[in-house]
């Protein structure tokens, strides 16, 4: 009896002295980043009318061993450049990246007028794989060019 109790926590301490190294090499690595641009896509192409972006955030990102992980804080401004109707926006993401996937959740669509009138606010969560679209949640309209169009005044190209 005595020497199996001896042999489990001969082991045991072995086994710690293997997983502890393990366990402090696979530490995540975590790094942020801003980000901002802008840019104009031509009426025909996106919508019915000429369209400006201009964005700007921040990715606070983890890499773990076997996956990516991304939060994401958002300002975006849309314009319909033919109007110059302009609506805003302010985003929360979360961005997962494994092997042959990807899933998004958070804040999509928050979208406000020159007045502070919410226009459009879509959320939840969307899932690709690498044959694309796997899973939308329920009111949540993935079609880029449908929602911004429309919300601008005009219709996709």
């Amino acid at each position: 009896m005595v020497r199996r109790l001896v042999l489990a926590l001969t082991l045991g301490t072995l086994a710690t002295g293997f997983l502890v190294p393990v366990a402090i090499a696979a530490q995540p690595e975590h790094f942020t980043e801003s980000f901002a641009d802008s840019f104009v896509i031509p009426a025909g192409e996106l919508c019915d009318f000429n369209y400006s972006q201009t964005f700007s955030g921040t990715d606070s990102v983890t890499i773990f061993g076997d996956r990516v992980q991304v939060q994401e804080t958002l300002t975006v401004a849309h314009t319909n450049l033919d109007t110059d109707y302009t609506l805003t926006e302010n985003d929360r993401l979360f961005f997962t990246f494994a092997e042959g996937s990807e899933k998004d959740v958070g804040v999509f669509w928050h979208l406000r007028d020159a007045n502070g009138k919410m226009v459009v606010v879509q959320a939840g969560q969307v899932r690709f794989d690498e044959t694309g679209l796997v899973k939308v949640t329920p009111n949540l309209n993935p079609d880029f060019a449908d929602v911004i169009c429309h919300a601008l005044g005009g219709n996709p190209a």
